[in-house]
């Protein structure tokens, strides 16, 4: 697949208007699988805030769910709750993958 054909989100505001940002996750849906990059050193002195970044994740999801009128913030952010926590506990799902370079721009 060439790059022109990859549907990118823009880089956020905030992400823009900071002094220095780092990307630490990436995902794209790309024939029906998920594809995932993220720096595992990220979080390196403590792993667990992953789960913190995942749950602001959500938040943000809710939120956003619910500004566009598709369902009220608390019932958008029960059912991506739910879908974690059946997701989390489920037989681990087959990955693959290998550690990659931070790209620098």
């Amino acid at each position: 697949m060439t790059d022109d054909k990859l549907q990118e989100l823009d880089v956020p505001d905030g992400a823009r208007a900071a002094k220095e940002a780092v990307e630490v996750l990436r995902a794209f849906i790309g024939d029906g699988a998920l594809h995932v990059i993220f720096d595992p050193e990220t979080f390196r002195h403590d792993v667990s805030e992953w789960g913190r970044l995942l749950s602001d994740v959500a938040h943000h999801v809710a939120k956003a769910v619910a500004m566009d009128g598709q369902m009220a913030q608390g019932e958008a952010l029960a059912a991506v709750h739910a879908a974690f926590e059946q997701g989390v506990g489920a037989n681990p799902v087959t990955v693959s993958g290998a550690i990659k370079g931070r790209v620098k721009h």
